[in-house]
């Protein structure tokens, strides 16, 4: 059978097609994606015209390196912000993932209700979260603090957001609460995808539970657990919400972190190119860890291909 050559205007189609989807990526992602990266090298305020702006080349990427309170913003979203969380995530996850596949639940018919009681903070708005955290951290009216005071653990309530000593392992738990179910559903689905006949082969070769985990399940989650990190570092290093809807950054400056600085720099000291600097910064990090996820991702495909 011989196959008719195609008409220029049927093999342009296509192309003529996605000029809409392009224009709409170019005006919405690429022209303020540049304008930033010019912003970045201009001395501008939100009152003044673009025309206005006066060139200062690096002197906003310097002042990122050599200003006090940026390095504590950089060590919050480094350490406070993504590190512990990312780890209490892992842990927990997997101790849940593994709950929730135990074969008591399963007994008792109990894993589509822990399931879904698992997925109810994952269904919550951020916003909304962080609304009824901070009404259970409240020193008044707080939950937490009724609690601890009808215990006698505490002698009146405290301020948890409010003071150096607790801000951060609150916004921590705000965190942790509010992204795990994430980190619980990918490892259920990586628990699930090793073969059982493995587990039948340790336990002919006298294998514990203990052993069975560390020489059977960990060596098929490690894939797993790779995607996973390099996800949720993507996800919690930018974020804005939880820190700034909490404690705004304070006490003081204390719980600022690098989003929550971009926003103080630009529209609080109204330092719009500097504001821009630390945005691309913090894209060049993520872009690192991107690439990283995209390279795992491809090579897993490699090898199951």
């Amino acid at each position: 059978m011989i196959s008719r050559p195609v008409s220029r205007p049927t093999a342009r189609r296509p192309y003529v097609l996605t000029i809409p989807a392009l224009v709409v990526i170019a005006v919405l992602f690429l022209f303020p994606s540049v304008y930033n990266v010019v912003l970045a090298f201009q001395k501008l305020t939100p009152y003044d015209l673009p025309s206005d702006a006066e060139w200062v080349g690096w002197d906003n990427f310097e002042s990122i390196f050599t200003d006090p309170e940026i390095g504590s913003a950089a060590f919050n979203t480094v350490f406070w912000l993504t590190a512990l969380t990312v780890v209490v995530r892992l842990v927990l996850g997997l101790a849940l993932a593994l709950l929730l596949q135990s074969r008591v639940l399963h007994r008792w018919r109990l894993r589509g209700i822990a399931r879904t009681l698992v997925l109810v903070p994952w269904m919550v708005p951020p916003v909304v979260a962080v609304a009824c955290w901070k009404w259970i951290f409240d020193a008044n009216t707080g939950v937490l603090n009724q609690f601890l005071v009808s215990m006698h653990i505490l002698d009146k309530g405290e301020a948890f957001l409010a003071q150096t000593s607790t801000a951060w392992w609150a916004v921590a738990a705000i965190v942790v609460w509010r992204e795990l179910p994430f980190v619980v559903i990918v490892f259920m689905a990586g628990l699930q995808s090793i073969p059982q006949e493995q587990y039948e082969a340790a336990a002919l070769d006298s294998a514990g539970r203990r052993q069975s985990f560390r020489y059977v399940t960990l060596p098929h989650l490690r894939p797993v657990m790779i995607v996973v990190v390099l996800m949720t570092v993507i996800q919690t290093f930018n974020n804005f919400v939880y820190v700034w809807l909490t404690t705004g950054g304070g006490p003081g400056t204390y719980t600022q972190v690098l989003a929550t600085q971009l926003y103080s720099s630009a529209f609080v000291s109204n330092e719009l190119g500097q504001g821009a600097a630390i945005g691309i910064v913090m894209t060049a990090v993520m872009g690192v860890f991107a690439l990283v996820y995209l390279r795992v991702t491809s090579d897993r495909e490699g090898r199951s291909a």
